[in-house]
């Protein structure tokens, strides 16, 4: 039981270390600033690589949860946005793995994540395209439309109403339309 909170902490607080501040975190610093002693890192994880697997394998089982949540929406909007506000960590997490998408993994992970989730959300999607395109041209479209909005997403002052905004003026600068 022990090994298993101790670990959990470990995850934890590196998934909200990679979440603000990428894959180049320090294992020292991020031991100093959550006082969990370096040494038991190691019995966990062989290295950082091993952290950041298990980092990659946590956020999945985030999503996961995520998409069962985003599988009960009746709108778009602002049901997507509250669900994402509540993953606030995930998403800023998956925010980094935009910015870091030289990365092979971070790439595949961004997409795969990405793909699934905007194929659940197809239906709700579709109205604001007015029917003139191919499911597969609204997903590879809306996949656009989110690497925009990851891009442009700033923390600092994170809302649902923020967030919102933000797909808003993205999807009226785009396909010229701010959903209802």
């Amino acid at each position: 039981m022990e090994r298993n909170k101790k670990y959990s902490e470990w995850i934890d607080a590196a998934y909200k270390e990679f979440a603000c501040n990428g894959p180049d975190f320090s294992l020292k610093a991020l031991a100093k600033k959550t006082n969990l002693p370096r040494a038991t890192f190691y019995y966990y994880f062989n290295n950082k690589e091993h952290l950041i697997e298990d980092l990659l394998k946590h956020h999945a089982e985030l999503n996961e949860s995520f998409q069962s949540e985003i599988k009960t929406l009746k709108t778009l909007i602002p049901g997507l946005y509250e669900i994402m506000y509540k993953y606030r960590v995930g998403v800023r997490f998956h925010q980094q793995l935009l910015k870091h998408t030289h990365i092979q993994e971070f790439y595949m992970v961004y997409n795969e994540f990405n793909r699934q989730n905007i194929s659940l959300l197809l239906p709700l999607i579709k109205p604001y395209f007015g029917g003139t395109l191919s499911d597969n041209e609204i997903c590879q479209f809306y996949i656009t439309l989110t690497d925009a909005w990851y891009s442009r997403l700033n923390f600092s002052n994170l809302s649902v109403n923020y967030m919102i905004s933000l797909a808003e003026e993205i999807m009226n600068d785009t396909i010229g339309v701010i959903p209802k």
